[in-house]
């Protein structure tokens, strides 16, 4: 076999390089502190230390998910209490209100006086908003202003909605009141389809007449309570015909009632009887024939849900109505405390408006509770999530993380084996054939 002189030296290079890419290779783990520097070193590590990254990155966004729920049910929790302390004082008031012993009138006023401070600070609580700028009851519309505090005082209005059928509709959002015989007046501008008078006979049973031209044409008949809606057909509705709605209120009654016409028509103005509030009702778009609130919802129904565990939903906060208006009545708790402050000027305060304020503190109450529980909910959760979230780190560590005790064992059997490859080299560099011929 012949041997030329320079595969020696090669071979003693070859060994110099490969003994210095294997330091290299453990230098660089010692720095990472990684066991494998490349999926190709163990490609089934690699499989697995993926998968528990990623179990990981969405235990961590469960946290965060768990953070944003927890600060908009902590101040959904304030504010809710801060509206029972709220009702509870009006029920103070509405308690003194009631009572025939030393009330004036004088009195009464007062008392609704500070009905209405405090409904305002009701619906400022209503619309309260968090840190992101989102307004806590409006569900999923959290852009939008749930309950409009304008509505309160606003005059009547006329508005032109379009039916479903494409009819413009002129909904008419006329009054409100109480004891006494109130009288609306109206002139048909021009032909449209029926004229439509919805009512709501809150308390005590009303009498509702329509007349055209002065001739009744539809009644109640007698003293009914509930909601209802009276029609006059389009061909009884000449243009130019004056039409007169009339309230007959019972003692101590409270009613509400709006129009619907399609085509064109003029509000002329009222005759309130001795005894009688009258309030104008906020615009509402109404195609339907119902009856417009004082202070409308304008948020949504659906409330809003957020992920906090890989097979759990939690809804962050609670829908104006569910909050704020009545399960049983459907009325809101502003139109209540108005409803009861016009009943104290008109010096008619009534148990049944009272009975709604406790029954409004019940309801606030229970979903005070439910936050409550969602709360804990949370921190449970939480608490699950960070287990899991360490016991998968441990898991991955145990696959990626680096022995340092084998590396640095490793480091110096490879520093050692270099030294060596770069003293045999050089030994055999100087080494040829002709030294022994």
């Amino acid at each position: 076999m012949r041997i030329s002189t320079a595969y020696p030296q090669q071979f003693n290079i070859n060994s110099m390089f490969d003994q210095q890419s294997k330091l290299n290779e453990t230098q660089l783990k010692l720095s990472s502190g990684k066991k494998y520097l490349t999926p190709a070193e163990n490609p089934s590590a690699a499989a697995y230390s993926l998968s528990f990254k990623q179990s990981i990155g969405e235990a961590t966004q469960y946290q965060d998910n768990i953070g944003v729920a927890t600060q908009r049910l902590g101040l959904e929790e304030t504010t809710l209490a801060n509206v029972i302390d709220t009702i509870q004082r009006l029920q103070e008031l509405g308690l003194q209100g009631v009572s025939d012993s030393g009330n004036s009138v004088v009195g009464r006023n007062a008392i609704a006086s500070e009905f209405d401070q405090l409904n305002q600070h009701l619906i400022s609580l209503a619309n309260t908003r968090n840190s992101n700028g989102e307004y806590l009851f409006a569900g999923t519309k959290s852009t939008l202003m749930p309950f409009s505090p304008e509505n309160a005082n606003s005059t009547v209005t006329i508005s032109a909605p379009v039916a479903a059928n494409g009819t413009p509709t002129t909904t008419i959002n006329s009054a409100s009141g109480g004891t006494g015989v109130t009288e609306k007046n109206y002139t048909i501008g021009s032909a449209g389809g029926d004229f439509k008078v919805s009512y709501n006979m809150d308390t005590v049973p009303d009498k509702m007449d329509v007349y055209v031209n002065d001739q009744l044409m539809t009644s109640t008949n007698n003293s009914v309570s509930g909601a209802g809606t009276l029609t006059i057909p389009t061909a009884n509705l000449p243009a130019g015909a004056k039409i007169k709605v009339v309230v007959a209120g019972g003692d101590s009654s409270s009613w509400r009632f709006n129009v619907n016409y399609s085509g064109g028509i003029t509000e002329d103005g009222t005759v309130a009887g001795a005894g009688t509030v009258v309030e104008a009702q906020a615009a509402t778009t109404t195609v339907d024939g119902s009856i417009p609130t004082a202070f409308p919802y304008l948020g949504s129904n659906a409330q809003r849900s957020i992920q906090i565990g890989t097979s759990r939903t939690i809804t962050d906060g609670d829908t104006g109505t569910a909050v704020f208006v009545s399960t049983s009545t459907g009325k809101s708790l502003f139109d209540t405390v108005k409803n009861f402050s016009n009943e104290l000027r008109a010096d008619k305060p009534t148990l049944e408006t009272l009975h709604e304020l406790d029954d409004a503190m019940v309801q606030i109450s229970t979903v005070r509770s439910n936050v409550g529980a969602r709360q804990n909910a949370l921190d449970r959760q939480k608490a699950t999530n960070q287990d899991f979230i360490i016991n998968t780190q441990t898991a991955l560590s145990q696959i990626e993380d680096l022995d340092y005790a084998t590396a640095i064992t490793n480091l110096n059997s490879q520093q050692t084996s270099l030294q060596a490859a770069q003293q045999s080299y050089a030994k055999v560099q100087g080494m040829t054939l002709f030294k022994y011929l």
